[in-house]
This record gives C-alpha cells, structure tokens and sequence, in this order.
C-alpha cells in the first residue's frame, strides 16, 4: 500500500505535528465544500494546513497543502464564486 508523503507542520498553537502531504487532494465527496464550506476552506488553504478526525476511531489527523499541485472539488452544487477562484490563484502564485 502507497503511504502519503509526510511533513511536519506549525499548528496554530505553535505546535509541530506530523501532516499528510498529499498531491492531489479531493475535496470532498462526503461533505460539499465547494457549496458550504468554501470560506473555511480556502482560509485553511492560506494557513496551510487543515485538520480532520476520522469518524471510526475518532483520531484526528493533519493534511499539509505544501506539496498540493491539484485539488478536485466535488460538489452537487458546483458554484463556485470568481473570488474564491482568485483565492486559489493568489495562494499558488505565492509558491513562485
């Protein structure tokens, strides 16, 4: 089985952990964050990081977007707004 690529992140308490460093992300088929989420999304994508607690074990874990060159937003309602898009293009060109 492939394992992610890992990185160690600040978390916002000042906090190192180990982070999931994903290329590709989904985002996400069980929750639509284009529709409902987007704000908080594109605010955790400027911080850098998100966390997220899987709900079988309840452990929670942290996907850096350092190394993320692509994300694939699924959504039933797929309205996305120019300046969330403009948010992604601000985020990336930061990496230049």
């Amino acid at each position: 089985m492939t394992q992610w690529q890992k990185t160690q992140i600040q978390r916002d308490n000042g906090l190192m952990v180990e982070a999931q460093a994903p290329v590709i992300i989904s985002a996400s088929r069980s929750t639509d964050i284009p529709a409902f989420y987007a704000d908080w999304f594109f605010h955790r994508l400027k911080v850098g990081y998100s966390a997220w607690t899987n709900p079988f074990n309840g452990v929670k874990s942290f996907v850096s977007y350092e190394k993320c060159r692509f994300i694939v937003f699924w959504s039933k309602y797929p309205v996305l707004r120019i300046c969330s898009l403009t948010t992604v293009r601000i985020v990336s060109n930061n990496d230049e």
